[in-house]
């Protein structure tokens, strides 16, 4: 008898949380389609705004501000991108990785906690985290910015709608109402988006950078890597030269060309700036020291290039003589403690003494400097080869050797 009690009571209390969890799931598939609807309309009624806007204006022939960028715009581009990525295969690390990774690039923390969905990066001045709201393909471009979606954890930029959506295939009715507006309206001319030449290959452009930036940082991709050196240089070389993204050869290669590059452009020539690449003060006033940039250095300085380690050994002038030309935004030689400065020297002596030694009567015409830095620090400044003994050579394998070959320290 008490079994049989106990099997309707079983019976019914499976039937009562099937039927929850029906009800359940159905709540839920209305939510997310009540929430789809909402974004729809949300999308819609931007791409309106945009699309009455244009993508620039001008009154009396000058450019006029049309439009006002917000954080509704980018919340829109961003939920068009995250759909767009997860389409085109990128693999979203989870909560944890993504803020690995983002510190180890950006030198920054996530809090999921907090309601913000963006967290701005700026790769003109990093230190500036307060939010701005600003495209790169502006051509009074202020700040070079970039976003971090914590909804999807992926880097973005700000884009307009028709930049990186099909509108007019999407919504025919606001492409209908595009083709019907005046071109011009209280002394106003718009310049429409249906008007802009190659719109379609822009908007192509656009989703393939986006896509190979997050595949290369996030999954790791060599292809595209391979890409965005290519098609992406300016945003590769600002994450060495603002971040110090040393990891790969082929984009220190790239960046350290490019710099010296304009660097020897100048009146007069400043290829000693090179050094801030390498030598670095954080946000929080840490040291930071680009060892990737150095090895390349080290592994690429032959008979017939000494560019680099010539430059960093006119550095280490600069250090302990002061920036007399005012070459540099900032005195280097202010910027560092003896201990940093140390350091900087003993880096750079360990690949230019030896590289001196067995170059120097190969191509004397090139290698024409009569004594490395470290040489005349020890005449200059006997006590930076004292601070650097002292400090158990920073580690450097070859630096006893090179210190011991020097005449004084014989």
């Amino acid at each position: 008898m008490k079994l049989l009690t106990f099997v309707p009571i079983v019976l019914l209390c499976i039937y009562s949380c099937q039927n929850k969890a029906e009800t359940a799931k159905v709540v839920k598939t209305g939510e997310v389609k009540k929430m789809e609807k909402m974004e729809s309309r949300d999308l819609k009624t931007l791409l309106e705004k945009q699309i009455k806007a244009g993508y620039g204006a001008e009154k009396n022939e000058t450019d006029y501000p049309n439009y006002n960028l917000t954080e509704n715009d980018l919340d829109v581009s961003s939920q068009i991108l995250k759909e767009y990525l997860l389409k085109s295969g990128y693999k979203a690390p989870n909560n944890s990785e993504f803020n690995e990774k983002v510190k180890n690039l950006f030198q920054r923390t996530l809090d999921y906690n907090s309601e913000k969905k963006n967290i701005y990066i700026n790769f003109t001045h990093p230190c500036n985290k307060d939010i701005k709201f600003l495209k790169n393909n502006s051509e009074e471009m202020q700040d070079y910015s970039f976003y971090l979606n914590k909804e999807g954890n992926f880097i973005a930029e700000l884009f307009s709608i028709p930049e990186i959506l099909d509108y007019e295939k999407l919504f025919p009715e606001i492409a209908a109402l595009e083709k019907n507006m005046p071109i011009s309206k209280d002394d106003i001319k718009i310049y429409k988006w249906n008007s802009l030449e190659d719109l379609s290959k822009l908007r192509e452009q656009n989703l393939k950078t986006i896509l190979s930036r997050n595949n290369f940082l996030f999954n790791d991709s060599k292809a595209d890597l391979l890409w965005l050196l290519f098609n992406d240089k300016k945003f590769l070389i600002e994450l060495v030269i603002k971040f110090g993204f040393d990891k790969e050869k082929q984009i220190n290669k790239m960046a350290l060309e490019e710099l010296y590059k304009n660097y020897e452009k100048q009146s007069p020539i400043q290829v000693e700036r090179i050094g801030d690449l390498f030598f670095h003060k954080n946000c929080d006033n840490t040291f930071s020291i680009r060892h990737g940039l150095l090895e390349y250095v080290s592994e690429n300085t032959n008979v017939n290039d000494n560019r680099f380690i010539y430059a960093l050994s006119n550095y280490v002038s600069i250090l302990y003589d002061g920036d007399l030309n005012k070459v540099f935004e900032s005195d280097p030689s202010k910027n560092f403690n003896e201990l940093q400065k140390a350091n900087i020297v003993a880096l750079i002596a360990s690949i230019e003494n030896p590289t001196n030694n067995k170059f120097k009567y190969k191509n004397p015409a090139l290698w024409n400097n009569e004594s490395t830095a470290l040489e005349d620090l020890s005449i200059s400044h006997p006590e930076v080869i004292e601070k650097i003994i002292k400090n158990n050579y920073f580690g450097i394998k070859n630096l006893k050797e090179i210190i011991d070959n020097l005449g004084s320290y014989n």
